[in-house]
């Protein structure tokens, strides 16, 4: 692996995994961090940037991107038009069987107890979400999703602090639009989909409302920290 592909996938994992906060980074950091040189990490953060994850400010600084109440919004209205068409497409086509490995997977989740590992739990929701794309047969849908999956990544990162019984309700969410898909009801599947995204879209922007009330994040960086 090439010194800035690695750099790239590090940096990427420091970021959804919730590494940084709001403080303002640099080329000469971030090396020091990734241990490594500045070159490598100059490339994986122009690539980060381009993903919309990272916003780099000349004689400012780099930051992880904060995504605004609007900009959540638009996300999820994307994903909805989209996936609840891929859905459909899973449902009604040739390899709508494969998606029962991840119904199962849903299953024995509903059926555990004890804490809740949200990040583990998010990363295979992330997989369950992408599987009906590469399941649907359509090219062009995994290519769309494919453009957006990074801001997908950092609405989840953004919003971190769950409660308990969405993260449930989503489980059982997902496990509805598995059963419609394996058994061939594509409208179902995409309905069923859409109001999925729906309740992910509300509960999202609840979360960002109640930790900046009153405020509308642009998606910039925090005007009130400078790079030193």
């Amino acid at each position: 692996m090439r010194l800035s592909d690695r750099a790239y996938t590090e940096l990427k994992q420091l970021i959804l995994s919730k590494g940084f906060g709001e403080e303002v980074l640099s080329e000469r950091a971030l090396a020091a961090i990734l241990k490594m040189s500045r070159m490598p990490v100059r490339e994986a953060v122009k690539a980060l940037e381009n993903e919309g994850l990272l916003i780099v400010l000349p004689r400012r600084g780099i930051y992880v991107r904060r995504l605004s109440v609007d900009q959540v919004r638009e996300l999820y209205e994307v994903r909805q038009a989209i996936e609840g068409m891929a859905a459909y497409l899973c449902a009604t086509g040739k390899r709508r069987a494969e998606i029962g490995a991840y119904r199962r997977r849903l299953e024995q989740q509903l059926r555990r107890k004890g804490k809740i590992d949200l990040a583990k739990i998010q990363k295979e929701s992330s997989a369950f979400h992408r599987a009906i794309f590469e399941l649907c047969g359509n090219a062009r849908l995994l290519e769309l999703y494919r453009s957006i999956e990074p801001q997908i990544d950092l609405n989840l990162r953004l919003t971190a602090v769950h409660a308990p019984n969405r993260v449930k309700q989503a489980l059982y969410e997902h496990l509805q639009i598995a059963k419609a898909i394996e058994a061939g009801e594509g409208a179902r599947a995409e309905r069923l989909t859409r109001q999925h995204l729906e309740h992910g879209k509300i509960a999202r922007i609840q979360l960002l409302r109640h930790k900046d009330p009153g405020k509308r994040n642009s998606g910039a960086a925090p005007r009130s920290r400078r790079a030193r």
